[in-house]
């Protein structure tokens, strides 16, 4: 098989599992979904789950991957008990009586006679089993605004399935569970125009997100209800990790430039918005000083910097996030990675000592210490009018 042969093969399995994980979107229909893959689940068909949630899923539109990982209910653990409740309640249904619970009971019985008791008890207890899991899955997911933000993170993470279904899954649950994505573009925290930067921009999420949040604004379809978000002439990533870059170049294509490299060693364009997010704290103290500097001196007066860091004073959340970074620094073999954290009256003094001032607010979701800073660079009337 040849190298493209290869790609195109693998491509189109990327965009097959994309495809079963994403049919039937939507609140209602995944709630569906759960419940009528329980309800599968519990009916005594062993051994054809697989081919009954296939059927009911291409038939219903349903997800079909859902269907099955629900019908998985009646797992080794829990079938037992399972089959035992349904044959019972079968029993008592059709005949007004349980089975008695003697050693005889198998010898006697017929296993058609236990087949259609177990049939109609689970029908009973698969629809009660599988509407509870489908109230409780609506539930948990129905929030007309949460809905359309989870909108905007599959259209936008849909992108990295060109790269790997890895990139994929990473981009849906990162941008969904991060609260820093969603404030970035629906909070009016960063001015519109010229160049934004993203230092250590990773896969480039951010930069995917804020360019296909300005494609939807532009052609009508971003929500009327929330803050217009920033849309800006050009967008550049820069990222240390060639593969990590190439994932990025891949995913964005035009909407921006990414640059592989460190940004501490490169000369900077002007910007009116930089974004530094879990970055600072990957440098020590003299280097963070130098790249701040930097980028200060190439911030447009009136540009705005968006940094999330820990806050070092945050006492056991802070060390939550420490220990989180050190084994995340083991897994990816960073053994000699120091961290270098400071606590957020530090980073406000910082930014300060160059001419910027900073407002925070958490953005940790209530979990750890992370706190987002905003940084603004003195337009000229601010200074003149200081001076």
């Amino acid at each position: 098989m040849s190298v493209l042969s290869s790609l195109q093969v693998a491509a189109r399995l990327r965009r097959w599992f994309q495809n079963l994980r994403t049919e039937g979107a939507g609140a209602g229909r995944e709630a569906v979904a759960i419940g009528m893959g329980a309800f599968i689940g519990c009916l005594p068909f062993f051994g054809f789950h697989l081919a009954l949630c296939w059927v009911v899923g291409w038939l219903l539109n349903l997800n079909r991957l859902k269907l099955y990982l629900a019908a998985n209910i009646s797992n080794p653990l829990v079938a037992p008990t399972l089959v035992f409740a349904e044959v019972q309640l079968g029993a008592w249904l059709r005949r007004g009586a349980w089975h008695t619970l003697t050693l005889e009971t198998p010898t006697t019985t017929g296993l058609s006679v236990f087949g259609l008791d177990a049939l109609a008890g689970s029908l009973v207890i698969g629809g009660v089993i599988g509407t509870g899991m489908a109230a409780a899955t609506y539930a948990m997911s129905h929030d007309s605004a949460d809905d359309q933000f989870l909108n905007l993170v599959r259209e936008t993470s849909d992108r990295y399935i060109k790269a790997s279904v890895t990139a994929w899954e990473f981009a849906k649950g990162k941008l969904r569970a991060d609260p820093v994505y969603r404030a970035t573009v629906c909070d009016t925290l960063l001015p519109s125009g010229g160049t934004l930067v993203d230092f250590g921009c990773g896969q480039g999420l951010m930069l995917a997100l804020v360019a296909h949040s300005a494609r939807r604004f532009r052609t009508g379809t971003w929500p009327r209800t929330w803050n217009p978000p920033p849309q800006f002439d050009r967008a550049i990533g820069i990222e240390l990790r060639p593969r990590v870059a190439a994932v990025a170049r891949r995913a964005l294509d035009a909407d921006a430039e990414i640059i592989e490299g460190d940004g501490r060693g490169m000369s900077l364009p002007p910007c009116r918005a930089a974004l530094f997010f879990d970055v600072l704290h990957m440098m020590p103290a003299s280097e963070q000083e130098a790249l701040i500097a930097a980028a200060a001196a190439v911030l447009e007066p009136g540009g705005v910097m968006l940094v999330r860091e820990a806050d070092a004073a945050a006492g056991w959340r802070h060390e939550a996030v420490r220990f989180g970074n050190r084994l995340k620094a083991i897994a990816t073999g960073s053994w000699r990675q120091r961290f270098f954290f400071r606590t957020a009256d530090e980073w406000i003094a910082c930014f300060a000592s160059h001419g910027l001032a900073a407002e925070i607010r958490p953005m940790s979701a209530g979990t750890f210490s992370n706190v987002l800073l905003r940084i603004t660079k003195p337009s000229a009337l601010t200074q003149r009018s200081q001076s």
